[in-house]
């Protein structure tokens, strides 16, 4: 469990967030969050938003309720 900010639409709010931390092959590893599930208890719209969480930033895009990553 991770604690980031959630930015989109205007909005801005600290959010939960559980991801799967893993380290890619390589010289160095490098490590990269994955299978990400954003806790948005203030149920934003859909859209285009980023989340701010352990130095990185994630794009994701908030469809149907759920949010998706945007690589």
């Amino acid at each position: 469990m991770l604690h980031g900010m959630l930015r989109g639409q205007g909005r801005e709010r600290m959010c939960r967030i559980t991801a799967v931390r893993v380290t890619l092959p390589g010289d160095p590893a490098i490590s990269e969050y994955a299978d990400i599930s954003v806790a948005d208890t203030d149920n934003f719209p859909d859209g285009d938003y980023e989340v701010a969480v352990a130095g990185r930033t994630i794009r994701l895009k908030r469809e149907d309720g759920f949010y998706l990553s945007r690589a």
